[in-house]
């Protein structure tokens, strides 16, 4: 969680926590798959701060994708395979610089 606290700079406080995610739509909506993920949150708890970072992670040349819920932006990395955490991180040091 470091480097990516150290990416996103202090304005916000990241954990690691437990997520759902979603399956889709279909026949099974309400379906959820146990996962595990980084939550973000404001360090003021401003959810524009918030709003921003998405947006932000989004318009990387490589988007990062997530979800904003209860005023945190989640990061669902039940997908992200070992290998591409070190492209997740160059992505997220590109905020900065």
């Amino acid at each position: 969680m470091a480097p990516v606290a150290g990416a996103i700079g202090a304005r916000f406080v990241v954990t690691a926590e437990p997520l759902a995610g979603q399956v889709g739509s279909g026949a099974q909506p309400q379906a959820s798959l146990p996962s595990y993920g980084l939550v973000i949150r404001g360090a003021t708890r401003s959810g524009r701060s918030i709003s921003r970072l998405a947006r932000s992670l989004r318009s990387l040349p490589r988007p990062v994708i997530g979800r904003i819920a209860a005023d945190a932006l989640c990061l669902d990395l039940r997908c992200l395979e070992v290998e591409a955490e070190r492209d997740l991180l160059a992505e997220l040091g590109r905020l900065n610089a």
